[in-house]
């Protein structure tokens, strides 16, 4: 059973990453939350929980691993 939860939230931060490098920049929670609703993804808040730091926090992390050609390009 625990699979499907890790899979919901790996398939949530691939969003989150594609999201960040498509957009070169951070989403807001309020921005991120509508994205979530909609392609059925985990809120900022269960995110932030579930990564154990805040969402903007997890968003600075997120975009520090994006190769930084992707970033400029």
């Amino acid at each position: 059973m625990m699979s499907n939860y890790e899979q919901y939230y790996q398939k949530s931060i691939d969003a989150l990453m594609q999201y960040i490098k498509e957009n070169k920049k951070i989403p807001t929670e309020k921005v991120w939350n509508k994205i979530a609703i909609k392609d059925e993804l985990l809120t900022s808040q269960t995110l932030g929980y579930l990564y154990g730091a805040k969402f903007p926090d997890l968003c600075k992390e997120l975009y520090l691993k994006i190769p930084k050609e992707k970033r400029r390009s």
